[in-house]
């Protein structure tokens, strides 16, 4: 991992790089923005779609897999609950090893654990191996833990200061895209009739053979090309990171603030609900349109790429105008109202839910990069990928029980009191977010600089 020496404010002055770049000529060090570091973002970008994607794989085609391996939808949703659980027991270690080794090998052993687990896949395709399966899933799932945090992390080793929210934000692009893969590409090995009956384990075969391959070509690629950080950092901000501190202490500082208690628990909730709803998708369309299997994942993809277009739209503002409050306001109010709109209008039409959901994906997604961004201006200069570890464990968190929760009260009292409880979850979020102190330390620090 690379260490930036600590340099005072003062010292520090512009001009310009001979590559064209913005450089910071600084009496102990240099600050640098490198053009290769649109190269590390896209590779990311697709090592987070092949990873996510097999966190809905299964539970996307909930009724094949309970058809086909006689299981219950218990045991099918937890092929998705074990990536949360997983995050549970490996999230600090993950992070810790995000701060002390760096991205590069960070980002190896989360692509590594993913084509391995594919790879243990393939031959999970006899009936009886519903095991093998699920060893599959909990090897792909360490990899979710340690991709998750490196989002601002990337961002904000690579990016300069006016860049670093929009580089989180296609960080975060890549893990919404993982999951829309994951809606889109399964439904469609089972389109007909003999891919949904007798030639079911052909269909699984091929699924899982090819993503194997694709993910194994992904992390050839990544033992090649990706690199832990530039020479020089990007901004005044990463140039003043604290190192000086310990892993656990740095995570102490954090917990013990109020502000930012409130914004782990609101962050863990939002996107906790948007867990918990794309793992029962499936099972509540279907209840109300039996014969609507390819819908199901259509209006997934539709509700994660709603939220791609957030994440791109708050990254750009959070960027340009720091309105940090804001839209953190208003993303929470819209989640709230469309999981309202969920529970409300649900039985009154196909077309309803693909335009609710889209509202409910583009409010809990574009809380992702905001949640990431705000979280790294509140405790800055603690590094990025120690707050973002903290936030996604409660996100994490929050899934499993959220997702229990939904699945308990779908199954005793129906679809519409386990979404009117949900609804409820969500206002106490956005209750929470109203009472946010919205300090923005790393933005301080940057335009301290602009005015000398």
């Amino acid at each position: 991992m690379a260490h930036y020496q600590q340099v005072p404010t003062a010292q520090i002055d512009v001009q310009s790089s001979p590559d064209g770049g913005n450089q910071f000529s600084v009496e102990e060090g240099k600050c640098k923005v490198y053009k290769k570091r649109w190269i590390m973002l896209f590779m990311f970008f697709i090592v987070s779609v092949s990873s996510i994607m097999h966190v809905v794989q299964y539970t996307i085609i909930a009724d094949i897999i309970v058809k086909y391996y006689g299981v219950t939808y218990t045991a099918v949703n937890w092929s998705t609950t074990v990536f949360l659980l997983m995050y549970i027991v490996l999230g600090f270690p993950s992070t810790f090893i995000l701060e002390k080794w760096g991205l590069r090998v960070t980002t190896l052993i989360g692509m590594g654990a993913t084509t391995v687990g594919s790879w243990i896949k393939v031959g999970a395709i006899s009936p009886e191996r519903y095991w093998v399966l699920m060893l599959g899933q909990a090897v792909i799932s360490i990899s979710k833990v340690v991709v998750m945090p490196i989002p601002p992390k990337l961002a904000g080793v690579w990016f300069p200061a006016k860049e670093v929210s929009t580089a989180c934000g296609v960080s975060v692009i890549g893990i919404e895209m993982g999951l829309a893969v994951g809606f889109l590409v399964p439904p469609l090995f089972f389109q007909t009739e003999a891919s949904r009956g007798d030639d079911i384990s052909k269909s699984l075969f091929l699924m899982n053979i090819s993503l194997a391959a694709v993910d194994t070509a992904i992390f050839i690629l990544l033992l090649i090309f990706f690199k832990a950080a530039p020479p020089s950092p990007p901004s005044v901000a990463q140039s003043k990171i604290e190192k000086n501190k310990g892993f656990f202490e740095m995570a102490r500082i954090i917990v013990s603030n109020r502000t930012n208690v409130f914004l782990i628990i609101s962050y863990g909730i939002a996107i906790g609900l948007l867990l918990a709803v794309s793992t029962l998708l499936n099972q509540i369309v279907l209840k109300h349109y039996p014969d609507a299997h390819e819908d199901a994942g259509f209006i997934g993809l539709v509700m994660i790429v709603a939220g791609m277009v957030a994440t791109i739209i708050c990254g750009v503002i959070l960027d340009k105008y720091g309105k940090f409050k804001q839209i953190a306001l208003l993303l929470s109010l819209l989640g709230a109202s469309s999981m309202l709109g969920y529970s409300l209008a649900i039985d009154k039409g196909i077309i309803y839910i693909y335009c609710i959901t889209a509202l409910f994906g583009f409010a809990t997604l574009g809380m992702q990069v905001t949640g990431l961004e705000l979280g790294a201006e509140l405790t800055y200069p603690i590094p990025q990928g120690i707050t973002a570890g903290i936030l996604t464990t409660s996100s994490q968190t929050f899934g499993i029980v959220l997702t229990y929760l939904y699945s308990y009260i779908f199954s005793t009292d129906g679809d519409f009191y386990a979404n009117l409880t949900m609804f409820s979850i969500f206002v106490f979020e956005f209750v929470l977010i109203c009472t946010l102190k919205y300090d923005l330390r790393r933005r301080a620090i940057e335009k301290t600089h602009a005015l000398q």
